[in-house]
């Protein structure tokens, strides 16, 4: 119970620097306080309020080249749903509580908020989203025209999926893939039993799928053990007898005799005569 409270207190101390420090506009600086704080005491919504706030901030801090607003990236929603309203609607809702002004008492909480709910207003009317999603296309093609002109060396051997990172779940050790952009972001778990917030750190990528032949391998760690039986003789003098287990048991030397050797052939086959004499 006292570890409990000195972790507590320790997270509490955490978020103290970092809201000191996202009052100053050192967004990345107040991440790493509340992601400390959070893996300190998981339970501590005041680190989800921190991160959401340097979240949105962030990407909306990143200018494009047209100055074209990154709703997704504010929603926290990849290409691969983008067109899903469903997934939408849950990372605004997410956002939402998280950013509220009448919860969230952190500094710029509330500008956090508008800019989710502008992201909303714009993703959740069809005609909206059609004509953002057109900018965007257009956006990228001017983008990659003038990549295409320039003659860069090719990179054999590339990973096709660079631009995207794998993350892992502290919790429930569930593994994801996301757009390069959601990297360091705060992200929640899509497991049903689960659904905690956690920073979104790149581990190492998963091996790549052979259709048809998808396969997990997973080992379990294990150390020899031993068992200490004591002598059932009535003599309580004997010494304890060691039984090792399968995995240590050492291969019993077998003693192999050597093959018998077939002297008839060589004693007939010398010339028969009187011993010679010693001199």
């Amino acid at each position: 119970m006292q570890n409990n409270d000195n972790n507590k207190e320790e997270a509490e101390r955490l978020i103290g620097i970092a809201e000191k420090l996202l009052q100053n506009r050192d967004l990345n600086g107040a991440k790493d306080f509340a992601i400390l704080a959070q893996e300190t005491e998981p339970l501590l919504e005041t680190s989800d309020q921190i991160l959401a706030i340097a979240d949105v901030l962030l990407i909306s801090d990143a200018t494009t080249t047209d100055n074209t607003p990154q709703w997704y990236q504010i929603l926290q929603v990849d290409v691969l749903h983008s067109q899903d309203l469903h997934v939408i609607r849950s990372n605004y809702r997410r956002l939402a509580l998280l950013l509220h002004p009448d919860k969230n008492r952190f500094p710029f909480a509330q500008h956090a908020f508008a800019l989710v709910s502008d992201a909303w207003s714009v993703l959740s009317d069809p005609a909206q989203k059609l004509a953002y999603d057109a900018s965007l296309n257009r956006a990228q093609g001017n983008v990659s025209g003038s990549v295409q002109q320039e003659k860069l060396p090719v990179r054999r051997g590339s990973d096709p999926y660079s631009g995207n990172f794998w993350t892992a779940c502290p919790y429930c050790y569930l593994m994801y893939e996301y757009p390069r952009v959601y990297e360091g972001c705060c992200l929640r778990c899509q497991n049903d039993n689960c659904e905690r917030s956690f920073h979104g750190a790149a581990v190492t990528a998963m091996p790549p799928l052979v259709p048809g032949e998808e396969k997990y391998y997973c080992n379990w760690g294990f150390f020899p053990m031993g068992f200490v039986f004591e002598s059932l003789k009535s003599n309580g003098n004997a010494a304890p007898q060691t039984v090792a287990s399968d995995c240590m048991q050492q291969p019993v030397p077998v003693a192999v005799a050597p093959a018998a050797v077939d002297v008839s052939g060589s004693v007939g086959s010398r010339k028969r005569g009187r011993p010679r004499r010693m001199v």
